[in-house]
């Protein structure tokens, strides 16, 4: 029987992979020292004795070389996009008990290309997808999160058929360090459901699936310093159906138990220059690597999504300035 038209391990292109992370990785460390530079250390403010209000928010504007979703899916290797993000989050319940926090969140991300490969007959051809956001968490015990969240993906140049699913996360924060500086590992299990259409995966014949996601995000905060540095990392095992399990010539594609390894870095300096009055502001600069072991979705990179790219180890650099209010 004719094996599926997907790249092994082997046969991925490992060059590609060098040549793209190396220029990232300096632009990184370029980035971080041009930071510690400029930055003068960030004491305690007024604002940390204010009382918690009811509605905060979160506003994220990054840019990035790369459209890459944690599910594996390459959407955009070229130009420029950006997915500005909007948060708002509902302080609905707070107390001393077992039950520590209750807190609501409502969202919209989206995704904007400068060499976006829609319908020239449209009018948002640049605008690939619009993201409705929300959740409910419920911090316990202190340390202990859990949060369910629904989302709602739409394509304003029909990209893609709109598709929702939900998550169920359980969090931990620990304390795994203090002294020079704070180092928690803040572990996690989560949870991804389809409820209508498909996530990563072109063919929506084959049903809505589910994946579990084990992962972690160190983060080292320096003392004395406002810097931090996250490790997010993560690994996907996927069910049978999640991603494509057929070619379109009928040919079965392998199905694999993991689905995607995920990791990468994220620095944040804070603005403490900037009043507090005005929000709390801070840049970030991130380097995300995936590693592709499903073949269901190298398949739908090659032959359905652009920029038709095949490789197993995407890589992405984003810069981004966030505000918190």
């Amino acid at each position: 029987m004719e094996k599926p038209q997907v790249l092994s391990h082997t046969a991925c292109n490992l060059h590609t992979m060098i040549h793209r992370s190396r220029p990232a990785l300096i632009w990184l460390t370029a980035g971080v020292l041009m930071l510690t530079l400029i930055l003068m250390p960030h004491p305690g403010s007024a604002q940390d004795n204010l009382p918690p209000k009811f509605v905060t928010g979160l506003l994220d504007l990054p840019l990035s070389d790369y459209h890459l979703k944690p599910q594996g899916l390459i959407v955009e290797n070229s130009g420029v996009i950006a997915q500005p993000r909007l948060n708002l989050f509902f302080n609905l319940y707070e107390s001393d008990g077992p039950v520590d926090k209750v807190t609501g969140m409502v969202g919209i991300l989206n995704s904007i290309h400068s060499k976006q490969r829609g319908p020239s007959s449209s009018t948002v051809e640049n605008w690939n997808e619009m993201d409705l956001l929300s959740s409910l968490s419920l911090t316990f015990l202190k340390d202990w999160t859990f949060t369910v969240a629904y989302e709602y993906w739409v394509s304003p140049i029909n990209a893609f058929p709109s598709a929702s699913h939900i998550e169920l996360k359980l969090g931990y924060h620990d304390h795994f360090l203090k002294g020079l500086g704070d180092l928690s590992l803040n572990p996690y299990f989560n949870t991804f459901v389809e409820l209508e259409n498909k996530t990563a995966n072109a063919n929506l014949s084959d049903g809505e699936g589910h994946y579990f996601e084990l992962g972690l995000v160190p983060r080292y905060v320096f003392a004395g310093y406002p810097l931090s540095i996250e490790l997010p990392t993560y690994v996907t095992f996927p069910s049978s159906h999640y991603y494509d399990t057929t070619q379109p010539n009928g040919m079965p594609i392998d199905h694999s138990t993991v689905g995607v390894f995920g990791t990468g870095m994220r620095v944040t300096a804070p603005l403490s220059f900037i009043n507090w009055r005005y929000g709390r502001w801070s840049v970030h600069a991130d380097f995300i690597y995936e590693h592709l072991f499903a073949d269901g979705v190298v398949f739908d990179n090659i032959n359905f999504l652009p920029p038709h790219s095949g490789t197993r180890n995407p890589t992405q650099v984003v810069g981004g300035l966030t505000l918190y209010f």
